[in-house]
């Protein structure tokens, strides 16, 4: 696991390094965002992105602002088949999903004069708060790991700021943004934040999330074992530093795979575009 851990931090941070010195235009870019629009070229539509808050991606799914939630989207089995929130008060999902596409884990950031302090599991569970971005797998991994009430943050850029100015005292994020903006030589809080790794967590895997019996996974499926066969995915990898934590969970391209002509495809058809929602989270979804 710690190995897993130093390569994917390595990985990021060199990818990073040239990400931003060549990138000054400012469009939005990332690895998810390439794939998104790499999908859409094969399906011959377009693709539309829209910032939402990601505690609400399950409503935005629901209510049809959004067909995709395409963003680092951590895999489980409670927001396949759906759970209820207690946070919340409400049932949540279920979501169907894609094949899962890229491996992570929960990691913990603090401040740097704090990192021998918090730099073990006990010296983590001492943090008298602990915050991560609502509705993601930082905040369940508060929940469940360190048994703690967990301080809500409206995105993951807003952890960093959270810790950097004393608010809480540890952030749990995704290891892949953790190695952007913080191991990196050129990340924005590469000189505050250090990174700790959480001794007894278990990686994890991102998948694409759409509505409840979509069959859009299914055809994104299709389309992805396509680009993973032809080495698109992995050459938009490369260029984020993320081709060695790369999965192929879509299983073989199907030649004769048959689209389907109701659903939620047929509605991307008519609407010549689907629409994905993201959240801010370099080196997945970012401006550069």
């Amino acid at each position: 696991m710690k190995k897993f851990f130093t390569l994917l931090l390595a990985l990021v941070m060199t990818a990073a390094i040239g990400v931003t010195m060549s990138g000054c235009s400012k469009e939005l870019i990332g690895f998810d965002i390439e794939l998104a629009k790499a999908v859409a070229d094969k399906l011959g539509v377009g693709v539309s992105f829209v910032e939402i808050n990601w505690d609400t991606k399950e409503a935005e799914l629901d209510n049809r602002s959004i067909d995709a939630a395409w963003n680092g989207f951590t895999y489980t089995k409670a927001r396949d088949e759906g759970y209820f929130d207690e946070d919340r008060n409400q049932q949540i999902g279920g979501l169907d999903f894609t094949g899962m596409y890229m491996e992570n884990k929960q990691v913990a950031v603090v401040k740097k004069e704090n990192a021998e302090k918090f730099g073990t599991l006990e010296g983590l569970k001492s943090a008298k708060s602990m915050v991560a971005e609502a509705g993601s797998a930082g905040f369940t991994t508060i929940q469940d790991v360190f048994e703690k009430e967990p301080v809500p943050a409206k995105k993951q850029l807003d952890i960093f700021t959270e810790v950097s100015s004393g608010a809480s005292d540890v952030g749990v994020i995704d290891a892949v943004m953790a190695g952007y903006y913080i191991t990196s030589e050129t990340g924005a809080y590469h000189e505050s934040l250090s990174v700790v790794e959480i001794e007894g967590v278990e990686k994890e895997f991102y998948a694409v999330g759409c509505r409840e019996k979509s069959n859009l996974p299914a055809v994104f499926n299709h389309v992805l074992a396509g680009l993973w066969a032809d080495g698109t995915i992995r050459k938009i990898g490369e260029k984020y530093g993320l081709q060695d934590v790369l999965v192929n969970g879509f299983g073989e391209y199907d030649e004769n795979y048959q689209f389907p002509t109701d659903g939620d495809y047929a509605a991307v058809l008519k609407a010549k575009k689907f629409v994905v929602g993201y959240t801010v989270f370099a080196p997945m979804a970012y401006k550069g």
